[in-house]
């Protein structure tokens, strides 16, 4: 499902079809003085919008599933850690100290958590949410990595079961690695997608909200207030996505 951010961007896109087809509509009266509310650079604008869009729905999906694959990496793990915690409780001489070691990385693997972000059009919050919630999963591979050494380092760790096992537990990490590394791969190209679309709807000089609002407000100067044309563009609205 598309976030509510999403939707917004799409919103104005399509407002700015809108005002496009009234003005084309309009064309023997609208003739403004300001180049830049000509129709033809109105027309570009949109279409340039268009194309920004579509370029960020295109990597959308990549990234999301990249996202889903290392949560369902990452699932288990909690689980996996309070097995492992009985199966080393159970380990001939494994002392006081050791299982308390045990535990301090265990704590650390189950205390943190996914980490949520609200949409935002800021291309640079936007990197700094990607970096928080990848750290933290890269510091539980650390932890999970650690744990490993642990139970590496633990005199008559050797389990006959194969998901206690150390290999299988280093197959566990190398999957988590490609996992995070895979979201991280997926988040690039569309982190600049979207700098590159809110730059032209939002940023810019000549950003897409803030002319067609110019171009809303010379319509408004040009018809009757009591015009049909007058109360539907009336009706039209171009919002700063997050600002709004």
């Amino acid at each position: 499902m598309a976030s509510t951010s999403e939707k917004g961007h799409a919103k104005n896109i399509a407002n700015a079809n809108l005002l496009n087809t009234y003005i084309v509509q309009l064309v023997a009266i609208y003739n403004p003085s300001n180049p830049k509310l000509l129709l033809s650079n109105l027309q570009n604008i949109y279409t340039n919008s268009f194309s920004h869009q579509e370029s960020v729905n295109t990597l959308v999906a990549p990234y999301s599933i990249a996202v889903d694959n290392r949560e369902n990496v990452f699932a288990p793990v909690s689980k996996k850690i309070t097995k492992l915690r009985k199966a080393y409780k159970a380990i001939e001489g494994v002392t006081q100290a050791q299982l308390e070691d045990f535990m301090t990385i265990a704590r650390k693997l189950k205390g943190i958590r996914k980490v949520n972000n609200a949409p935002t059009t800021d291309a640079t919050v936007e990197q700094t949410q990607h970096s928080t919630s990848q750290m933290s999963y890269d510091q539980r591979t650390n932890n999970y990595d650690l744990l490993i050494s642990q139970l590496q380092n633990t005199p008559n760790y050797n389990p006959n079961e194969t998901e206690y096992q150390i290999a299988t537990l280093q197959a566990e990490k190398a999957q988590m690695l490609q996992a995070t590394q895979g979201v991280a791969n997926t988040f690039v190209p569309l982190n600049n997608a979207r700098s590159i679309r809110n730059n032209s709807m939002y940023l810019s000089e000549d950003n897409l909200v803030d002319t067609f609002n110019k171009a809303k407000d010379y319509l408004f100067t040009i018809l009757d207030s009591n015009s049909v044309q007058y109360k539907a563009i009336a009706k039209i609205k171009f919002k700063k996505v997050g600002q709004a």
